[in-house]
């Protein structure tokens, strides 16, 4: 475990760099801009702006992050704790066409992560933002330029005060710094740490119904949960990148070796059950005691580039990637504190838990592959590759005899794009990759049980056609299938079936003209279930809590002669869903709506930029829904965000 004290250097660097660099005016965070800046409408995250279809943890109906599909910096991450917003520069969802620039691309698409790196010149920032009636506060600033010819340097820290939805409160403290060193010409290296240091977080009540009914309304920012039933979490990753592209004649070395941690201390989860239309339900408190997941991960990637005439680019890399993960977890003891009314606070005296035995999973994986890719210029790409992993698992109790578990699949896929026209590309993919499926949610009888890692698949096809200079358009059908776990007649999460998601994702990126750019997408999703609980009749054939569709439209307008300045607005859609099993009780479609601005201007000679959004701009009133456990939350009421940003 990565203890705090063993941190004070590197915070003691951070405030020391802060306080050190003379900064001098240089663009850079003031011009994020996520909607000029997408690619596609898949989901895209630029500094503090964030768009998109998807998200790192979610994607065609999945989590690519449980699915081991993250990149930091183009190299193999196992990621455990969240990065501090500190260092990340941008985050791209790829899925369908991008995800075939990827080596070794897997099912779900790929997070693709960049960090903040130092600039040639020096440069800093301060942001200060506020959202209200959410009690957010946010003061950060960052400063980035060279220390010696060779070296230069990225330092950020923040400080945030949250009062969530459930007018819970926390504290964090984040920070981050990163080097790139430069020895030479044919090495570089950006070597990095990012913490997050969260105190007091007060657990979320959620509800759960005793029949087919949606719950009643309740304030959503009534606070009904209990003060005492918090948490503390410290998280830390750290770790460096090393390339060498000219490593030896036509090849090149990537490689990266990452630690993640997220240690969270004695913490608590709130849940009414059984509540009834009258809001009525019986109050479970359960303590956990100290919970952590680390893990040791990284890629050893060389590859050599070979080319044929002016026609042929043949690319092949070969891959090791590793890990090495341990969590401790569980240990769980559940109180009942009677019948208490939900969206109302009653006090309860703390009691003492009686923490059990925690469990234990340790899992040690390597997967060495290798992959081509050819390129027929202006005609076609196409990419094959396999990859053999070597999977090893130790979980049980603490103290206990661990039970073993190993799997050895062949993990292969293959892609192609044809560039039909200029403006027209055709592509296509399959692969297969073995993907871990978490742990059993809080009311299984075996809560925090880890799943087993099983085979996924995925077949994707789609068009990508530039309309005009500046606007293009994606559409691709998908169809992933991967195990189905859920709970049992007897309570008992586990593998009940398989799940398939088909589905026809649109995108459409770009400039309508020079005022009006738009970033808009579309998912139409058909989840099934099926196996022996869906013919039984146990679990309907439709899972629960997964949106049937999914439509996410930015519109910004910016006139040239605004210098910068905009307006925009942000749509979104979500589809009905199941809140249940049996597909007897269905949350109707919803529909958010988000208007905003930006307006730049300088004080003295350093440039600034005022963000204004007004989220959840007609206020409505709807319910979110847990598809494993069941469990309801409201969405956010209507609300509103305040971001200075200056550049100096």
């Amino acid at each position: 475990m990565f203890a705090k004290n063993r941190f004070r250097s590197g915070f003691a660097a951070s405030v020391f760099l802060l306080a050190s660099f003379s900064v001098a005016t240089r663009a850079q965070t003031v011009d994020d801009n996520a909607v000029k800046q997408a690619e596609d409408a898949f989901g895209t995250k630029v500094g503090l702006e964030d768009i998109g279809l998807y998200s790192a943890s979610s994607a065609r109906g999945f989590n690519p992050q449980d699915a081991g599909n993250t990149r930091l910096e183009g190299i193999y991450f196992d990621q455990r704790a969240l990065l501090c917003g500190r260092i990340t520069r941008s985050s791209t969802m790829r899925v369908g066409l991008p995800a075939q620039d990827f080596p070794f691309p897997a099912p779900t698409g790929i997070v693709d992560i960049s960090v903040y790196k130092p600039t040639p010149q020096v440069a800093g920032s301060v942001t200060a933002q506020f959202q209200r009636p959410h009690g957010l506060s946010i003061f950060g600033a960052d400063v980035k330029g060279p220390i010696s010819d060779t070296l230069g340097g990225y330092a950020s820290l923040s400080a945030t005060r949250n009062v969530s939805i459930w007018n819970g409160d926390m504290f964090m403290l984040c920070g981050a710094l990163v080097g790139r060193w430069t020895p030479g010409d044919k090495v570089e290296v950006i070597p990095f740490i990012t913490f997050n240091d969260k105190k007091d977080e007060e657990a979320q009540p959620f509800i759960l119904t005793s029949g087919t009914f949606i719950p009643p309304r309740i304030p959503r920012r009534a606070f009904f949960g209990q003060w005492w039933a918090d948490r503390d979490v410290f998280e830390v990753s750290y770790g460096a990148v090393v390339r060498m592209p000219d490593f030896i004649e036509h090849w090149s070395l990537n490689t990266g070796l990452f630690r993640s941690e997220h240690d969270r201390g004695p913490s608590h989860s709130v849940l009414f059950r059984n509540t009834g239309p009258d809001g009525i339900g019986n109050v479970d408190i359960t303590g956990f005691p100290n919970n952590i997941a680390a893990s040791y991960s990284g890629e050893v990637r060389f590859t050599g580039v070979y080319t044929q005439g002016t026609f042929w680019q043949h690319e092949i890399n070969l891959s090791l990637r590793g890990r090495d993960t341990l969590r401790k977890f569980g240990g769980g003891n559940t109180l009942n504190f009677g019948t208490h009314h939900i969206g109302v606070y009653e006090a309860i005296a703390e009691p003492t838990f009686r923490y059990g035995v925690r469990d234990i999973d340790h899992v040690q994986q390597m997967t060495p592959g290798v992959a081509y890719t050819g390129r027929w210029a202006r005609t076609a790409t196409i990419s094959v590759g396999v990859q053999k992993a070597f999977y090893d698992r130790d979980s049980g109790k603490q103290n206990a005899i661990l039970t073993k578990t190993k799997s050895e699949p062949w993990l292969y896929y293959a892609t192609a794009a044809i560039f039909a026209t200029d403006k027209l590309t055709i592509f296509g993919s399959y692969m297969r990759g073995l993907e871990e499926f978490g742990t059993a949610p809080d009311n299984a009888a075996n809560s925090g049980q880890p799943m087993p890692a099983a085979l996924t698949k995925q077949v994707d096809a789609g068009v990508r056609y530039q309309i005009m200079p500046g606007l293009s358009g994606v559409a691709s059908v998908f169809e992933i299938t991967k195990p189905y776990f859920d709970r049992n007649l007897v309570n008992i999460y586990t593998n009940v079936g398989e799940l398939s998601h088909q589905g026809l994702e649109l995108s459409l990126t770009g400039r309508l003209s020079p005022s009006w750019t738009v970033v808009a997408g579309g998912l139409m999703l058909k989840p099934r279930v099926s196996g022996l609980p869906v013919t039984q009749g146990t679990i309907a054939k439709i899972p629960a809590g997964t949106p049937l569709r999914n439509i996410n439209i930015n519109v910004q307008f910016g006139p040239p002669s605004w210098k910068g300045a905009a307006l925009d607005t942000t749509l979104e859609m979500l589809g009905p869903s199941y809140a249940n099993r049996l597909d007897t009780l269905k949350l109707h479609a919803s529909k958010t709506l988000a208007v905003g601005g930006r307006y730049p201007f300088r004080v003295g000679g350093a440039r600034a930029v005022l963000r204004v959004i007004v989220n959840n701009v007609t206020n409505a009133y709807d319910w979110t829904v847990d598809g494993a456990s069941g469990r309801f939350a409201p969405i956010s009421p209507r609300g509103y965000m305040l971001r200075l940003t200056t550049d100096f």
